[in-house]
């Protein structure tokens, strides 16, 4: 299965007067593009638990570059690829681009965590989200 992709048009409402997108909307891409991998895989991240409590995913790292800029009303590809999956945690890449161009690249780490009576927790990875992750991880390339 590996990395999971979508396309979406750069509208003007993401863009500074310079017409470059505005980069805290590579960010909200990145979450929500995310959040719609783990809904399509299965998963609705952020769920009640029974206790009354809720389960997610925050992020603990997030690093942007940026490369290029589409033009205004671009056809921008978000691809998602899984990077790193750990007991507590794991990574992916997103990478944004178009017109053959790399526009931006991200790693997001995230931690899963509950929210419950005892406050916010890190805890291990659920079986049903490891083998999600790990249907989306990019293989090893040999260097």
């Amino acid at each position: 299965m590996t990395a999971y992709s979508y396309s979406r048009r750069l509208n003007w409402s993401e863009c500074d007067p310079g017409g470059i997108v505005f980069f805290p909307n590579y960010a909200k891409w990145a979450v929500d593009g995310l959040n719609e991998m783990l809904q399509l895989d299965g998963y609705a991240p952020n769920r009640k638990l029974a206790d009354g409590g809720t389960e997610g995913i925050p992020c603990v790292e997030f690093n942007m570059r940026f490369f290029d800029a589409p033009q205004l009303h671009a056809i921008v590809v978000h691809q998602i690829s899984v990077q790193r999956v750990g007991r507590t945690s794991f990574s992916v890449r997103h990478l944004f681009s178009g017109d053959g161009r790399t526009y931006a690249d991200v790693l997001d780490t995230r931690v899963w965590a509950v929210h419950g009576k005892d406050g916010l927790r890190k805890s291990a990875l659920p079986p049903e989200i490891l083998s999600i992750l790990n249907a989306r991880t990019e293989p090893a390339t040999a260097e």
